[in-house]
């Protein structure tokens, strides 16, 4: 899902705060949705009605309640309290998971994804449809779920189509599959240092599945991602100033916009797993924000000057013959 960053740009010296009213007003429409509408279009959602009353705590709890009992009978001391720590690490049911997601602020509910009827409250019914994650026939199996993402985030995957995991996938081959790296429920991204250890799970010298080298790769595409948005925040700040200071700052807009349009899509763009693609767009997006300053005014600072050749010459002549002034007084 892309987001743009500006909501629009009008010219003219009431830009700014024409600017400044229409996020305001996204900003309440967005509320009044989240408070009013969304919770009446959700109220006849039997998927949320009955799972939201299931949680996988409940089950732990009872398993681990049947194990205290039983350790009663043998007259073993045992308490719940003792696996407090288990049960904190346990996950929460799929229905916490899904509240605190983006798919439930944007009413992306149970059905879209698994299917089934959820306008009947009847259990039977409302499955219809409905199969389990290991069957074939599910919308949720691993290889079907490009597909059931592909139905809302339409150009993520058609990159993904183009990338080998996808190829190997279809080859009914070990691949990553969407919710590989967004994990289920949560649809959280990754934090970079987590990219690591699940790249590693395949791309090692002991699988042997060819580039073992991308995960180091991987993260350094994600970082330089980062340093593109620092270059950018940067330029943003260059034109400010810029504009209090009289200047004309419509080259440098103009040099914003092209890295800020390469960094709205750069997400789209990574889901085909295409890093040396994706390495040159971060490139001409970082060029784009650097030239953005350059244009803005903005002074940068310089390199610290290094040694040349010559004087490093010397300084290697000058150091021998030291030592052999001293080596010679010695004898």
């Amino acid at each position: 899902m892309k987001f743009k960053y500006r909501f629009g740009h009008c010219k003219g010296k009431n830009g700014d705060s024409m600017t400044f009213r229409k996020t305001v007003i996204l900003i309440c429409s967005l509320l009044i949705f989240a408070m009013f509408i969304l919770p009446e279009a959700l109220a006849e959602n039997s998927c949320l009605d009955c799972h939201e009353k299931l949680t996988v705590f409940n089950e732990t709890e009872k398993l681990f309640n049947d194990i205290r009992v039983k350790h009663m009978t043998r007259d073993v001391s045992c308490s719940v309290e003792c696996h407090a720590n288990t049960l904190d690490k346990i996950a929460k049911s799929n229905y916490e998971q899904w509240t605190k997601s983006k798919h439930a602020l944007l009413g992306v509910t149970c059905d879209k994804c698994h299917g089934g009827d959820a306008g009947s409250g009847v259990k039977e019914t409302a499955h219809t449809g409905i199969y389990r994650s290991s069957d074939a026939r599910s919308s949720v199996y691993y290889r079907n779920v490009p597909e059931t993402c592909g139905k809302c985030h339409a150009d993520e995957l058609k990159n993904f189509k183009n990338s080998a995991h996808f190829q190997k996938l279809e080859a009914l081959k070990q691949a990553p599959t969407c919710n590989t790296c967004h994990v289920s429920h949560e649809f959280n991204i990754l934090d970079i240092k987590e990219f690591h250890g699940l790249c590693n799970n395949c791309h090692n010298s002991e699988m042997r599945i060819a580039p073992s080298d991308a995960p180091d790769k991987a993260i350094l595409a994600l970082q330089n991602a980062d340093k593109l948005k620092s270059e950018i925040k940067k330029a943003q700040d260059a034109i400010t100033q810029a504009k209090k200071e009289g200047l004309d700052v419509s080259v440098a807009r103009d040099e914003l916009s092209k890295a800020e349009s390469i960094r709205d899509n750069l997400p789209v763009i990574w889901h085909s797993f295409d890093l040396p693609s994706f390495e040159k767009l971060i490139t001409d997006g970082l060029n784009a924000a650097r030239q953005s300053q350059k244009e803005a005014g903005m002074q940068t600072a310089e390199a610290p000057s290094t040694p040349g050749f010559g004087i490093i010459l010397s300084l290697a002549g000058f150091s021998i013959i030291y030592v052999s002034i001293i080596y010679s007084r010695r004898k």
